[in-house]
């Protein structure tokens, strides 16, 4: 029965290490009964208090431990040390838990057990984590991580792989962070599957103080799918938390309230009154973020003095300005101002979002003092930019926006409410495309990633034949999921280089390059969409109107210009889109432009957009027609573009497969150039044409495109042997200054949170690029060309792209081209 029993114990921790503890505990359980000698049933009885933690049975955990303490010989009582300070920690007994580390650590270094020194040394620096800190809990894990190495103890190598990036993500370095969770899972999917939900919930931690919200949330609803199934009661516990805190980034704080409440429950009934009080402090921010009547600052004092005494003195701070918050919405400004003063600077390891709170809260009671909050927002804008900065993923540069938003909101607000025209500029300015006034950065080498990039574009085009003969494509689809994953991950790792100023260009430097051109730069407070018209000589600020009427006619012309492009339709029909797309047409350009074309005259206009405004097809206004017309992400980036040094000569014109325009447009085009390098058919590859995008001024590529609105950089350039992607852009270490992109649906772009834009052109403008002309629709084939061949009989003539591209567009045609970045 002794070797059953064995057989049995082993069998649980098994399953325990592959993170199933239900699963573990019925084998635990069946080998108790079975147990006869002391010390296996105290062997047993340990692992299975660990194993009814996980599953949030706490209290039933320390009564087992009790349990097997006296079945115990002296060899084991590290073990037993190890796991009841673990418990402690889980139930917010801090100084207990350090305790009961501190004894584990000298038995089990004493005993020569490398294994379980490991676990406890791993442990212990979750709880150094939990108290921020930071130093000893590197030293424990380098220890462990040293231990690991020298005995071969690969699951715990993992472990602390994971851990080391928590730590990473407290220190805020987020690319080392995720990198250390992509090596982690990597061996997690080999040898303990099973822990892939805890993985998950620390990614989606990282992900979230990126700003990558939607992708963070998307992790823990996966997390704690997987964690229920595995009861693992910890995991979904802390998953809820950050599903509350990616709801709030959000701005759903009623969602963000309801997974608060749930995960206090969950806590409380567990006896952990220390994370049970933050999961209280996020439903409190949650419900004075929506407005609640019966939050108080009284109940966020309560919980302030609640938070101190249970040493968990930043939360305490945030508590501290919640109250502050609350008090201000009433007016009661001299007790707001006193808990401020009370609160005092941030300290140095604040979260980062603890930092913004503080900005936030000091403008706000600036503001509601009759003061200016411009040096309180500006200050928050700037620690937020070098948090930014932190990342050489374009991914992450643009995510980051989110965790400024409502500094923006106020910011602009602010401005507007005014009335300085320079005011209304400098918070323009400062409220978008940041991303792309950073360097950009080449990921490290990784020989994985390659190959992953380098299959996904094998697959891709598999995967594109089996859906157009129609094969089964389920399994294609998941590999080539798993496949983006590994590409996108990879880009996360680039670390940036160097903080980049966060100052705008100044006003009168914009109207000293714009001649006699006009920057018609646009802005929303809530739905009131308003435009800042620049010109040489002047500065207004003109009400358009309504930015939700001016998306849904902007959205409507798009799918006109859909509809219509390359389909050979019954008369009568294309007669009614015909009519249709020009009734839009006049709609938007009524909505946007007409308030401000008194100011504009005939001029050439620079339009720096807003939100879906980024993809007006300008070509289609009649008022726009033969007009150059340049979209900029911000005046301060289109300047920048301007600046930006060309290389001397070389055309590069590429002709993707499958397209019967192709050819014969990029032919023509070589017709007027001297000694242009020209790929086509077999030799038009991904390599060959980032190769020598390195060597040319302008490169023309007509080719069909794709746009990718559920992640942008995975947007295509179908090419022999597959497709070029957003994401190979990060390799081209000196793009081309022009970028023609003669192809459907490349000039859009995902729209994220400060009106950050990423997309196939942000990419390109990213890297380097000063000019890139895309479609933000569909276009017909015999279009393109005649479009295209007339933009470069223009350029040849010596015209800018934006004047080139204007005066291209065939009578009679709505074509969907625009020219972005410099003109």
């Amino acid at each position: 029965m002794t070797q059953e029993a064995e057989r049995l114990y082993q069998a649980g921790r098994a399953a325990s290490d592959d993170g199933r503890p239900g699963e573990a505990v019925r084998r635990y359980r069946a080998a108790l009964r079975l147990a006869a000698e002391p010390e296996l049933r105290g062997r047993i009885l340990i692992s299975l208090a660990w194993a009814e933690s996980e599953r949030g049975h706490l209290r039933r955990g320390f009564r087992l431990l009790d349990e097997a303490e006296p079945l115990l010989p002296a060899h084991l009582r590290g073990i037993l040390y190890g796991q009841r300070a673990l418990l402690c920690r889980r139930s917010g007994r801090y100084d207990d838990a350090f305790a009961q580390y501190d004894a584990a650590v000298t038995e089990l270094t004493n005993l020569g057990s490398p294994l379980d020194l490991v676990k406890v040394l791993s442990n212990r620096s979750l709880l150094y984590l939990d108290v921020g800190r930071v130093g000893p809990a590197r030293a424990d894990l380098t220890r462990a991580a040293r231990i690991a190495e020298r005995n071969g103890i690969v699951l715990q190598s993992a472990i602390i792989t994971l851990n080391l990036g928590c730590l990473d993500v407290l220190a805020g370095d987020l690319p080392s962070a995720l990198r250390a969770f992509t090596v982690a899972r990597r061996a997690y999917e080999v040898v303990a599957p099973g822990r892939l939900a805890n993985l998950a919930f620390e990614r989606a931690k990282a992900l979230l103080a990126a700003g990558l919200i939607d992708e963070a949330d998307a992790e823990l609803a996966t997390a704690i799918d997987r964690a229920s199934e595995q009861q693992l009661s910890n995991t979904v516990v802390e998953a809820l938390l950050s599903r509350a805190e990616a709801a709030l980034l959000r701005d759903r704080p009623e969602v963000a309230a309801t997974w608060a409440r749930q995960a206090r429950s969950l806590l409380l009934g567990r006896g952990n009154a220390r994370r049970a009080a933050y999961a209280a402090l996020l439903q409190l921010r949650a419900e004075q973020a929506a407005g609640t009547t019966t939050v108080t600052a009284a109940s966020a004092n309560a919980l302030t003095e609640r938070l101190q005494r249970l040493g968990l003195p930043e939360d305490a701070r945030v508590a501290s300005l919640l109250a502050t918050r609350i008090l201000i919405s009433r007016k009661q400004l001299q007790r707001a101002s006193a808990i401020v003063e009370k609160v005092g600077p941030s300290r140095q390891g604040d979260r980062l979002d603890t930092r913004l709170l503080r900005r936030i809260t000091q403008a706000e009671l600036a503001l509601a003092s009759g003061r200016s909050a411009e040096r309180y927002l500006t200050a928050g804008m700037t620690t937020l930019h070098r948090h930014r900065s932190q990342f050489g993923s374009l991914d992450l540069q643009t995510g980051a926006s989110a965790l400024g938003g409502e500094l923006v909101r106020t910011g602009l607000r602010q401005a507007l409410a005014g009335g300085s025209v320079s005011a209304i500029y400098r918070w323009s300015e400062r409220a978008r495309a940041q991303a792309l006034l950073l360097p950009s950065v080449r990921p490290p080498a990784d020989a994985h990633a390659a190959a992953a990039l380098e299959e996904l574009r094998q697959l891709r085009y598999n995967l594109r034949q089996a859906e157009l003969a129609g094969k089964p494509v389920v399994a294609l689809r998941k590999h080539t999921v798993a496949l983006e994953r590994i590409t996108r991950e990879h880009s996360w790792s680039a670390a940036g280089t160097t903080v980049s100023s966060a100052t705008p260009v100044a006003l009168g430097r914009v109207r000293s390059e714009l001649r006699d051109s006009v920057l018609l730069s646009y802005l929303r407070d809530e739905d009131a969409l308003v435009a800042l018209v620049i010109s040489g000589s002047s500065a207004a600020v003109v009400p358009v109107g309504s930015y939700r009427a001016a998306s849904e006619a902007v959205l409507r012309l798009r799918a006109d210009l859909d509809a219509s492009a390359g389909r050979m339709l019954p008369s009568r029909l294309a007669a009614s889109v015909a009519a249709s797309t020009g009734r839009d047409a006049d709609e938007v350009a009524r909505l946007i432009l007409e308030p401000v074309l008194r100011l504009v005259g005939d001029r050439e206009i620079v339009v720096v957009p807003t939100g879906v405004l980024v993809t007006v097809p300008w070509a289609v206004l009649a008022e726009c027609k033969q007009r150059a017309v340049t979209v900029a992400p911000s005046a301060t980036a289109w300047i920048a573009a301007r600046e930006r040094v060309q290389k001397e000569s070389g055309v590069l014109l590429v002709a993707g497969p499958g397209n019967d325009r192709g050819e014969p447009e990029v032919r023509s085009i070589a017709a007027m150039l001297d000694q242009p390098i020209v790929l086509t058919g077999e030799d038009a590859t991904p390599a060959a044409t980032l190769a020598a995008f390195d060597r040319v001024t302008t490169a023309h590529l007509a080719v069909h495109g794709r746009h990718r609105s559920d992640n942008a950089l995975f947007s295509s350039l179908e090419l022999s042997g597959g497709p070029l992607l957003g994401y190979d852009l990060q390799q081209v270490e000196r793009p081309p200054a022009t970028v023609v992109l003669s192809a459907c649906d490349l000039g859009l772009a995902d729209v994220r949170p400060g009106d950050e834009t990423i997309g196939m052109a942000t990419a390109l403008l990213s890297a380097g690029s000063a000019t890139v002309i895309a479609s933000v629709s569909r276009i017909a084939d015999d279009v393109a060309m005649a479009t295209m061949t007339r933009y470069h009989q223009a350029i040849a003539a010596g015209a800018g792209p934006a004047a080139a591209l204007a005066s291209a567009v065939p009578a009679g045609e709505a074509v969907g081209f625009v020219c972005l970045g410099s003109g």
